[in-house]
């Protein structure tokens, strides 16, 4: 995908996304190992300051992946940074949508998703996004938990929206 030269991005039809999932699950001792062979270039590499702050510490690889599954793609010029971990609350109508998508995977992968937090969506992966959601700034939303050597990451990608209540 060449992200310089985007096409004019059509304005929102009928039938068009307005939000977009990813799940990404992986065995915790995978994550675990990921972290300790990488340290802490591993973590510059994935989390930014602000993020490095806030947690989820080793989870972000993982919660980091559903968000890039949601977008569909890692678009040329894609970084980790280009997901932010924000202290934002997520909007209401995002939360009933995130609320709904991780009790149906909590059923069915036996993981119950506990933690969440607001992205931010920058660089090549908003224009990716923007790509399938047409319009708009996109942001994201994420919940995840571990269970059962287990760790599930639930994500999702949208345009924020004009009158729609946070």
């Amino acid at each position: 995908m060449n992200t310089s030269a985007h096409p004019a991005v059509p304005a929102v039809r009928r039938g068009d996304p307005t939000a977009l999932m990813g799940v990404d699950i992986v065995e915790c001792d995978r994550l675990a190992r990921a972290a300790a062979r990488g340290g802490e270039v591993f973590t510059r590499h994935i989390t930014t300051p602000a993020e490095r702050a806030l947690g989820p510490g080793v989870a972000a690889f993982s919660v980091k992946e559903s968000l890039i599954k949601a977008v569909g793609i890692r678009p040329e010029g894609f970084t980790w940074h280009d997901f932010e971990a924000l202290p934002d609350p997520v909007p209401a109508w995002v939360a009933a949508l995130l609320d709904e998508a991780a009790d149906e995977l909590a059923a069915s992968a036996g993981v119950f998703l506990a933690d969440g937090a607001a992205y931010a969506v920058r660089g090549a992966s908003a224009r990716a996004a923007l790509v399938r959601l047409r319009s708009g700034t996109p942001v994201g939303a994420a919940r995840w938990g571990e269970s059962q050597g287990l760790f599930v990451a639930l994500a999702i990608v949208y345009v924020e929206q004009e009158g729609v209540p946070s």
